[in-house]
């Protein structure tokens, strides 16, 4: 692994933006949900957008009140779907505990479930069944742990209960990370011991990942077998990675009328975006 100038110079991007999102997070639960969704969509772009990471979706889910279920990658994971339709997620208990991660994830409303207590479970699926009734997404990743991507790990239903509890959609979303020239990108998977530095290094040293988001048809919840409806969605999500992946999507074109205050470039202004997102 070579690390060239862009990589420290994209380590120190990620390392103001990240001061950028604990300054939105302060003010991120007093904000309507639609001004909530719209910083937590723009944040993960833009973080995204430093890291030279591309997305490519066949389609869109629903605006509202689905539980998506996604096989789990990396902790890009998060982000990439952010940008496509933020939600609460739920994590595990560990990710609390991360560095200024932990605190920006609490922050932003993600559900933590210590999976060794049974009994963590059924209160964790009474409050995304929640959240889910109020029309919100909540995001789970049923396998518990992170693959390479090659394949889908077995998915656990216990807290896709909260998806039959709310009669919403089931949503399943296929993650694959590609590099440049469409094959497995490696540096984003985030397993074994690798610690959360080190695949963080490897990111910034890749030059570009795509990741190719695909949606299979969403399964109706209400009065379902939940551990039926996991092996369905692990099923068609296995099924969705052996097919081409969707092209990315064309970059927009940024405002000439901006750029000198957009948050990439200006982050020397840190509070006046704090400002511009209050004022909206």
């Amino acid at each position: 692994m070579n690390i060239y100038p862009m990589a420290v110079i994209r380590g120190c991007r990620v390392a103001l933006h990240l001061i950028y999102g604990a300054l939105l997070a302060l003010c991120y639960p007093h904000l309507d949900r639609a001004r909530q969704l719209r910083m937590l969509r723009k944040w993960s772009k833009q973080l995204l957008g430093i890291l030279n990471i591309r997305i490519g979706a066949d389609c869109h889910l629903q605006p509202s009140g689905c539980l998506m279920v996604a096989n789990h990658v990396s902790w890009l994971d998060i982000f990439v779907l952010n940008t496509i339709q933020p939600a609460h997620f739920i994590a595990k208990a560990e990710v609390r505990g991360w560095p200024l991660i932990g605190w920006l994830c609490k922050r932003s409303g993600t559900i933590f479930v210590e999976r060794t207590l049974r009994r963590d479970a059924a209160k964790v699926n009474q409050s995304a069944a929640t959240l889910l009734r109020q029309g919100a997404c909540v995001g789970l990743f049923p396998e518990g742990t992170t693959t390479d991507g090659s394949r889908v790990g077995h998915f656990h239903s216990a807290l896709v209960q909260s998806a039959i509890d709310a009669e919403v959609m089931l949503c399943p979303v296929a993650l694959r990370y590609l590099d440049a020239e469409g094959k497995p990108a490696t540096a984003a998977a985030f397993t074994g011991d690798t610690s959360l530095a080190l695949s963080l290094l490897r990111v910034l040293c890749c030059r570009q990942i795509n990741v190719s988001v695909a949606f299979p048809p969403a399964l109706p919840a209400a009065n379902g077998n939940r551990r039926m409806l996991a092996r369905m969605a692990q099923e068609s999500i296995a099924h969705s990675l052996q097919t081409s992946p969707p092209r990315l999507q064309p970059e927009p074109v940024p405002s000439a009328a901006i750029p000198l205050l957009s948050t990439q470039s200006a982050y020397v202004l840190l509070l006046d975006p704090v400002i511009n997102q209050l004022a909206r």
